[in-house]
């Protein structure tokens, strides 16, 4: 089972609610602490994309892309946040390594802010 992906309503209005953001060309990132309800101790995250990034097929493109990415958050996010990707039209046109760089960089912004 998928643990490191948030898929209830609730955990993604936890995180718009009570956590902050960070944009970036090809997507914006959205972070917030855990509730305590969970107990898993990786950090996760959750995917957004909405009609204005195209038709089905790009959103789905979009969203595969997004969790090919998961390895990133896994290993340089941190343990007690929740993160959600909305993506924005420029993740489609991106290049791959590009996108992991620009992640990577984003997640060690986030770090920072939050130590």
């Amino acid at each position: 089972m998928n643990t490191y992906l948030i898929k209830k309503k609730e955990d993604f209005a936890h995180v718009f609610r009570n956590g902050s953001f960070l944009n970036c060309s090809s997507f914006t990132i959205n972070y917030a602490k855990k509730s305590k309800a969970v107990n898993i101790s990786s950090p996760r995250f959750g995917i957004v994309t909405s009609k204005k990034v195209g038709n089905a097929v790009q959103r789905n493109f979009a969203k595969r892309r997004t969790k090919a990415l998961k390895n990133i958050f896994l290993y340089s996010g941190k343990n007690e946040l929740d993160y959600i990707l909305v993506v924005k039209k420029n993740l489609l046109d991106e290049n791959f390594k590009e996108l992991c760089s620009q992640l990577k960089k984003a997640l060690n912004r986030i770090k920072i802010k939050t130590t």
